[in-house]
C-alpha cells in the first residue's frame, strides 16, 4: 500500500510543476492571446488588491465562461488564497454578464433575475475551482476556497457532473490532505444505490460470507427478475406513445467503479469512522457498527472480488481496489501495541452472541479468503495462541518430550467420557467454558469490611480443573483426529484384505462392523454440518472430498448389501454379472477406499515443506478439469465425424482391414485412448483395387529382375491386399485423424503443461501467504468445543448440550453488559489504532511533498544551469569563430605588410646605389 501510494506521489511531483504552468482549463478550451493577456490583467490587479478595477474588468470583458475558467484555473494555480478568495466573491457577484453592444435580449435578462439560474451560475464557478485546487493537491487553498463554497447540497447533483466530484479526484488519487479538508466540508462520496446496499448489507450481516456462491446467494437470489413485458416487448406501444424521457437504471460501469474505489478508499474509511462519535452503548449504535473501518475494508473487498468476477472488462480494476482494503486493515492491525490489542480486534463479533461466535472478525477474514490479512504474523500468532492455550509453548520442549505427549494424551483422550458424564451432576459446563472464562465467572467480590480479609479466590477442583484445562487445548485435538482416521483405515484395510473371508460364502467380521459403523458416523457428522454451517460447510476442498467419499462408502456397502442378502448366503461374485448388486457395491465401496485413503494427505498441510506441494496439487487438478472440458467437445466432435465417414465400411474387410471405426462404440473408444497414446496410421487407412495399368507396370517391374524367383507370389500378395486410397473422402478422414490426434496429444496436452507451471509459479511466489491461510483453515476446524469429540464420540457432545440447556441458568442480563463492554473497549482501540494510522499517513504524505518538492525545484535549477551553461557554450563557439577570423586577417595583414616593406627596403638599396 505504501509503495503503491509512494508511486502516485512520485508521479505527482515530476509533474506539479508542469501542471502549475500549463494545465489545461477545466473545460479544455482554448483562449485568444488577447483574452489571455485580460486574464493576466485581471490577475495582476488581484494581487496588487485593485478590486474595484478587477469588478470593471470582469462586468465589461469577461462575457464568456472559458475566460472565467481560465482565470478561475490561473488563480487557483497561484497558491494565493487571498487572491482566490476575493475572485470567487467577486464571480459570485457578478455570475452573469449584462453589458453587450445591444443590451441583451429578454431571455438573457430573465437568466440574470432567476434566482436558482444565478445560483446555479456561482455554485459551477466555486465547484470548477475547489476541483482546481483538489487536482493540484493543495489543502490550502481548498479549504479557503470551501470558506466561500456553499454546502454541497446546493451543487448541482445531476449524474454528469457527480462523476467530477472533488471528493472522488481526491480519493482515487489518494490526496490525503485534500479528502480530510472535503470530508470536514460536508462532501461526501455517494454510492450507486445498489452498491451501498449491498455494501451495508455485508457489514451488518449475522454470519460471514463462505465462498463466491454464498456471495451470490446472499446478495442477489431472489432479488434480481427478468422484466417479461420489457424483454419481449410487451410496452412498445406505450413506449412509442409516451414523449417523456424515462430515468434509465443503467449503471455506467466507470461512473460505478470510480464511485467504488473512492468509497473503499482507506483514506475515506478512515475519517468516515474517526468522525462518528463513539457512544455510550456502542451495542445499540447501529452506525457505529456500520463504520467500522476493519468490518467496512473486509465488506468492500469482498464486493470487489464479486465486481471482479461480474465485470470482466474491470476485473483487474476492482481486485487492485479489494487488495488496499486488505492491505489497511493489515495496517491497522500492525498498530496494535501488544497482543490484548491484537486479541481485542480479532476477538470482536458483529452481532451479540458472546460465547464461540462465528462471526468475529478472524473468522470473517478467513471464511471470506482475505489471505494476505490471515498470513499477518500477528494473526498467525493469535490463532497459534488459541490452538495451545494459556503458558503452553510446544516449540520449547525437546523431540523426545514431543514424542511421549502425543501418546500421552490420547490416552487421557479416553478418559474424557468419563469425566464428561460425571460432570453432568456437577454444573455440566467442562465442554463448553474454558479454564480462564471459569475463573472469570467466579471473581471475588470486594470486601465490604474494612478490617476484613480479601475473599480467596475461587478454586476448582484439582481433578476437573486439569480435565478442563486438556479438553480446551485444541492443539492436541489434532493427534485425536489423527488417530481415529489412523484406525479407520486400519480397520478398512482389514474389511477390503478380509483376511477371515471363506470363499464362496458371505460373512461379516467384527471389523467389518467396526468400519460401516464409522463411516456411517462420519457421514451422520458431515450431515449435522451441512444444516449447521450451511455454506460454510464447501468452502472447504477437503470438506466437500469427505462428504462424497463418505455417501460412497454409504451407497456402495447398501448396495453390496442388498446384493449378498439375494444371493445369501453364497459370494460367487466372480460368476455374478458385472451389473449385479454385489460386484456394483464392491467396486464403489473401493472407489471410497482410495478416496478415504488419499484423504489423509491433508495432514500434510500443517507442515511447511510438504504443505504448498499439496495446494499446488490441488489448485492444478482445476486446471486439468478445464482442459478435460475442452477435450470432450473435442472427442465429441471428431468422433461423430469419424463414425459418418467410416460407417459404409463396416464389415468391408478388403477396402478397410482394421474396422476400428465398425461401431459407434468403437469409434468413441479409439479416440479416447488416442489422447494417453496417439498413433496407428492404419487405423483410418481405406484400401482401393489396383487399376490394370498399375498391375502391367509392377509385372515390367518383376520381369526386369529375373533373379526374384518368388517374384509372381509377391505380386499376387500386393495385388491382393490393395492400396491405400487417397480420394476426397478417404483422404479426409486421415486429415481428421492426424487433426484430431495433432490437437489432443499436442496442443491439449502442452496448454495443460503450460496451465500446470503457472499455477505452480504463482503458488510458490506466494508460497508463504497459501500456505499459513491453509493452515489457518485446517487449525479453524479444530477450535470449536464440538471438535474436542470427533467422529464416532460426537454422541456425547449432543447429550453435554442437552444437559447444559436444561442446566444452564439465565445470565442474560450479565452476558449483555459484559458484551457491552467489550464491545466499547473494541471500538475505543479502533478510535487509536485509526488515529495512529492517518497520522502515518499525515507524515508520510508531508515527507513525500517535500521530497516532491525538492526533485521539482533540483529539475527547474538543473534545466535552467543547462540551458544558462548551452547559451554559454554557443556564445564562446562563436566567440572562438570570431577569434580564429580576426587571427586569418591578422597574418593576412602582416604577410601584406612585409610585402610592402620588403619592397621598400628593396627601393631604398636602389635609391642608395
Amino acid at each position: 500500500m505504501d509503495a503503491s501510494r509512494k508511486m502516485n506521489t512520485v508521479s505527482r511531483g515530476e509533474a506539479r510543476i508542469k501542471r502549475a504552468l500549463r494545465q489545461p482549463s477545466f473545460k479544455n478550451r482554448e483562449i485568444s492571446k488577447e483574452k489571455e493577456k485580460l486574464v493576466n490583467s485581471i490577475i495582476k490587479h488581484l494581487e496588487n488588491e485593485e478590486l474595484d478595477k478587477v469588478r470593471n474588468l470582469i462586468k465589461n470583458n469577461c462575457q464568456e465562461d472559458d475566460m472565467k475558467e481560465e482565470l478561475i484555473r490561473k488563480i487557483v494555480n497561484s497558491r494565493s488564497n487571498k487572491a482566490v478568495t476575493q475572485l470567487l466573491k467577486i464571480l459570485t457577484d457578478y455570475p452573469d454578464p449584462v453589458d453587450s453592444v445591444d443590451g441583451g435580449n429578454e431571455e438573457e435578462e430573465d437568466n440574470c433575475n432567476n434566482p436558482k439560474m444565478k445560483q446555479g451560475l456561482q455554485v459551477s464557478f466555486l465547484t470548477s475551482a475547489i476541483i482546481h485546487a483538489t487536482l493540484n493537491d493543495d489543502p490550502e487553498t481548498l479549504e479557503a476556497i470551501l470558506t466561500v463554497s456553499p454546502p454541497p447540497g446546493l451543487c448541482d447533483t445531476s449524474e454528469k457532473k457527480q462523476r467530477m466530484n472533488p471528493m472522488i479526484i481526491a480519493c482515487v488519487k489518494d490526496f490525503y490532505r485534500c479528502v480530510k479538508v472535503l470530508y470536514k466540508h460536508q462532501w461526501r462520496v455517494e454510492l450507486c444505490t445498489e452498491d451501498q446496499k449491498q455494501i451495508q448489507n455485508l457489514i451488518t450481516m449475522d454470519h460471514v460470507v463462505a465462498n463466491d456462491f454464498h456471495l451470490f446467494y446472499s446478495l442477489y437470489l431472489g432479488s434480481k427478475h427478468v422484466n417479461i413485458d420489457s424483454e419481449l416487448g410487451a410496452n412498445d406501444k406505450k413506449q412509442k406513445t409516451s414523449f417523456k424521457k424515462r430515468p434509465s437504471t443503467h449503471l455506467d460501469p466507470v461512473d460505478r467503479f470510480l464511485k467504488f474505489r473512492a468509497f473503499a478508499s482507506p483514506i475515506y474509511i478512515s475519517l468516515n469512522f474517526d468522525e462518528t462519535k463513539l457512544a455510550g452503548d456502542p451495542l445499540c449504535d447501529d452506525k457505529l457498527r456500520a463504520s467500522d473501518p476493519i468490518r467496512k475494508a473486509f465488506a468492500c473487498a469482498t464486493y470487489a472480488n464479486y465486481l471482479s468476477n461480474t465485470n470482466t472488462s474491470q476485473s483487474d480494476e476492482f481486485k487492485k481496489v479489494g487488495k488496499a482494503c486488505i492491505a489497511f486493515t493489515e495496517d491497522l492491525l500492525d498498530q496494535c501495541e501488544d497482543m490484548e490489542e491484537v486479541k481485542m480486534v480479532l476477538n470482536y463479533s458483529n452481532g451479540d452472541e458472546d460465547e464461540q461466535s462465528e462471526n468475529t472478525n478472524w473468522n470473517v477474514a478467513l471464511w471470506e479468503e482475505h489471505k494476505e490479512f490471515v498470513s499477518h504474523h500477528y494473526y498467525q500468532q493469535f490463532i497459534w495462541e488459541k490452538m495451545t492455550g494459556d503458558n503452553f509453548d510446544w516449540w520449547n520442549y525437546f523431540f523426545f518430550w514431543k514424542i511421549l505427549l502425543i501418546p500421552a494424551y490420547l490416552m487421557l483422550f479416553l478418559l474424557y467420557p468419563f469425566v464428561i458424564f460425571i460432570d453432568f451432576f456437577r454444573e455440566g459446563d467442562i465442554l463448553f467454558v474454558p479454564p480462564a472464562v471459569k475463573q472469570a465467572q467466579h471473581k471475588p467480590k470486594p470486601s465490604v469490611l474494612e478490617d476484613q480479609e480479601d475473599p480467596v479466590s475461587y478454586r476448582e477442583n484439582r481433578v476437573f480443573a486439569f480435565f478442563r484445562e486438556k479438553i480446551h487445548r485444541p492443539f492436541f485435538r489434532i493427534f485425536v483426529h489423527i488417530a481415529i482416521e489412523g484406525l479407520f483405515i486400519l480397520f478398512l484395510t482389514y474389511s477390503v484384505v478380509d483376511p477371515k473371508d471363506k470363499k464362496f460364502t458371505s460373512e461379516l467380521h467384527f471389523y467389518d462392523y467396526v468400519t460401516y459403523g464409522m463411516f456411517m458416523t462420519f457421514l451422520f457428522e458431515d450431515v449435522v454440518e451441512i444444516c449447521r454451517i450451511k455454506w460454510k460447510f464447501f468452502s472447504s476442498f477437503w470438506n466437500a472430498y469427505s462428504l462424497f467419499t463418505h455417501v460412497l462408502f454409504a451407497v456402495g456397502g447398501l448396495t453390496q448389501a442388498i446384493g449378498f442378502e439375494m444371493e445369501k448366503p453364497f459370494d460367487n461374485r466372480n460368476d455374478w454379472s458385472g451389473n449385479h448388486p454385489a460386484n456394483v457395491g464392491a467396486t464403489l465401496f473401493a472407489i471410497a477406499s482410495t478416496m478415504a485413503v488419499v484423504r489423509s494427505i491433508r495432514w500434510f498441510l500443517l507442515l511447511r515443506r510438504v504443505g504448498p506441494v499439496i495446494i499446488c496439487v490441488i489448485r492444478v487438478l482445476k486446471d486439468v478439469a478445464i482442459i478435460f472440458i475442452v477435450f470432450i467437445i473435442l472427442y465429441i466432435g471428431f468422433s461423430l465425424a469419424l463414425y459418418a465417414m467410416y460407417k459404409p465400411f463396416r464389415g468391408d474387410l478388403f477396402r478397410y482391414k482394421k474396422q476400428t471405426m465398425d461401431s459407434a462404440r468403437s469409434t468413441f473408444s479409439a479416440l479416447f485412448w488416442r489422447f494417453f497414446d496417439p498413433g496407428e496410421p492404419d487405423a483410418v487407412e481405406i484400401k482401393r483395387n489396383y487399376t490394370d495399368q498399375e498391375i502391367e507396370t509392377m509385372k515390367e517391374q518383376m520381369r526386369a529382375d529375373p533373379n526374384d524367383t518368388n517374384a509372381t507370389e509377391h505380386l499376387e500378395e500386393k495385388i491382393a491386399e490393395g492400396k491405400q486410397s487417397l480420394e476426397f473422402s478417404h483422404f479426409v478422414g486421415v486429415s481428421f485423424w492426424a487433426a484430431y490426434q495433432g490437437i489432443v496429444a499436442i496442443i491439449l496436452i502442452n496448454v495443460l503443461i503450460a496451465l500446470m507451471n503457472t499455477t505452480y509459479t504463482k503458488i510458490s511466489e506466494d508460497s508463504d501467504i497459501e500456505w499459513k491461510y491453509s493452515k489457518s483453515f485446517m487449525y479453524a476446524q479444530f477450535l470449536p468445543t464440538r471438535a474436542a469429540l470427533p467422529p464416532p464420540f460426537r454422541w456425547i457432545f449432543y447429550l453435554a448440550c442437552l444437559v447444559r440447556r436444561v442446566k444452564k441458568k439465565s445470565m442474560e442480563q450479565t452476558g449483555q453488559s459484559r458484551n457491552a463492554e467489550e464491545k466499547q473497549k473494541y471500538f475505543s482501540l479502533l478510535t487509536k489504532l485509526v488515529k495512529t494510522k492517518m497520522q502515518l499517513d499525515i507524515e508520510d504524505s508531508i515527507e513525500d511533498d517535500f521530497d516532491d518538492l525538492r526533485k521539482d525545484f533540483k529539475n527547474v535549477v538543473n534545466n535552467d544551469v543547462v540551458k544558462e551553461l548551452e547559451f554559454l557554450k554557443k556564445k564562446n563557439e562563436e566567440l572562438n569563430r570570431n577569434l580564429e577570423s580576426c587571427q586569418a586577417k591578422n597574418d593576412l595583414i602582416l604577410n601584406k605588410l612585409e610585402q610592402v616593406l620588403a619592397l621598400v627596403a628593396e627601393k631604398h638599396q636602389e635609391t642608395n646605389a
